[in-house]
Parts: structure tokens; sequence; C-alpha cells
């Protein structure tokens, strides 16, 4: 079943042939909540499509959905304090990308320390927070948020704001930015004691990676149906109180994680059918 309209080519080139589409689209704010979970407005006829991170947390298992929630509750405030680390960091990165002024708070400043020498590697900047070219002006709402927006081959939609978009290395290259109490790791941790405290740290920013590699998966494909770009490489930066780390993530890896992507949209949009399906006064 089809749920949204489908374009045959990039959103930015209807834009460009139809510029009053996205008029009144871009009038509003870019985010909406709906039952407690993220959307964006974007073009679509059905109405706001869910975040990617919307869609990555209602397909997590039950078992680490029920860990998040231990966690969150045997920690309170934490995770609060996370996002406005995560918030203030990401404002840094975005003012710094387009040669503003940056005011980096005094409490996170060792999280920035390692910041600017893996910025500066940026040779050209096309979207830092929101878009920084004028065709693609059409993905930035009024509320100052840039998007981008997919579907899948039924019409399953999604979106989300990427982070940065620029060449780097003389690629063309989707970075995701995330701050964090403890480093990210690409493999799984075989060579350690299962159970132990570095077992389990390692585990953390094991599931982590893979997390974020899904995003830039999500990510890469909406940039190509939005902006009508194909990046070449990915880049996840991780900014600890102890040390700034860089993963570059081949364009093949970024293959592999859009279909994988797909099939958890495709899970997503069959939780939700069953859901809408269900009627408590037939039970």
């Amino acid at each position: 079943m089809v749920v949204a309209d489908i374009p045959t080519a990039p959103w930015y080139k209807r834009y460009s042939e139809e510029p009053e589409l996205f008029e009144e689209l871009n009038s509003k704010p870019a985010r909406v909540t709906i039952n407690g979970k993220r959307h964006y407005h974007t073009p679509f006829l059905t109405g706001p499509a869910p975040s990617v991170t919307t869609i990555i947390s209602e397909t997590a298992s039950e078992a680490n959905k029920k860990k998040l929630e231990m966690w969150s509750k045997n920690n309170p405030g934490m995770k609060e304090a996370a996002a406005e680390r995560g918030t203030a960091i990401h404002s840094c990165m975005e003012h710094y990308l387009k040669r503003e002024t940056v005011d980096v708070p005094e409490a996170y400043a060792s999280f920035w320390d390692g910041m600017p020498a893996i910025l500066d590697q940026f040779q050209e900047v096309v979207w830092a927070e929101t878009p920084l070219w004028e065709k693609h002006q059409f993905a930035l709402s009024e509320d100052g948020v840039g998007r981008v927006w997919g579907c899948d081959e039924e019409g399953r939609a999604w979106s989300g704001s990427p982070d940065i978009i620029g060449v780097a290395g003389n690629k063309l290259t989707l970075a995701d930015l995330k701050t964090s109490n403890g480093p990210y790791y690409r493999r799984w941790p075989k060579d350690l004691e299962k159970g132990s405290p570095e077992w389990r740290a390692n585990l953390a920013g094991y599931m982590k990676f893979n997390k974020c590699c899904l995003q830039l998966g999500a990510y890469d494909l909406g940039i190509e149906q939005t902006l009508g770009m194909k990046v070449q490489q990915g880049a996840i930066i991780v900014s600890t109180k102890d040390k700034t780390q860089l993963f570059l993530i081949t364009r093949n890896h970024l293959n592999i994680m859009r279909e994988k992507w797909l099939k958890v949209v495709q899970e997503y949009y069959e939780q939700v059918k069953v859901m809408s399906d269900y009627d408590p006064d037939l039970i």
C-alpha cells in the first residue's frame, strides 16, 4: 500500500520547478510531537513523517527498551544532562563550520577540545545542521530546523536532520556528531572477559557505533532523495571528555546500512499498522 507521494526525481528538482509547494510547508515548525514521539513536517501526503530516531527507538528489542528504562530510573537526570551537553556541542560545531563565533560553555570545554582539528578537515561545507547552499534552502523550515526526508518503494516515509555534509579528503562526506561519557568501538569485544566492567563498556560503545551507522544509512537515503546528492563516505565523530574519536565509514558499508535501514522502516510501519488495527471494543 502506497502511503506517500513518491517523487520520480529528487525533491530539490521539484522545488526548482514548483517552489510554491514548499512555501506552506516551511511556514510552520519542522518538528511535531505525536504520541510523545518526534515527527517532521515533510511534503509527503500522509502528514508528518516519523524521525529516524523515533523509528530506531520504537523498533528496538523489548530487552533493550527495558534496559534503557531501568538505566533512566537508576540514573535520574542523566538523560537530560546528556541531551543538554549534546545540544551545546552540536551548536558549537554548527557555528564553527559556518565560521561564526563559537562560545563553548565552560562545563563542556573538555568535550570541545578535540573538535576543531577534526572539523578543519572539511574543505567545503554543504550542510551544518542546516543547508548552506541556496538550492537546498527548501529543506529549512521557519523555525530554523533543517531536515531531509525519504521513503521506500512502498511510500513508507521517514525524516531526520543530518549534522554535517561536506567535502573531506576530496570526498563528499556525511558526518554524525555524538557526545558520550565513554568511547565508541567499531568491533565486538570478543577478546575481553564477558561480563567484566571493561567488556560492558566496550559493548556499550560497540552498540552505540552500530546504531549511529544505521542513522547514517537513513540520512544517506534521505540526502539522495531530498537533495539529489550521493555521498561518497560517512564519518562518526565522537566527543568525550578525554578524547575525540573519528570513524570513517566506507561507501560500501553505507550501502549495507541503507538496506538494513529499509528493513527497520518496514518493521516500524508494520508495528504501526498492528496498533492502528487494534480496536478495544472488539475484546
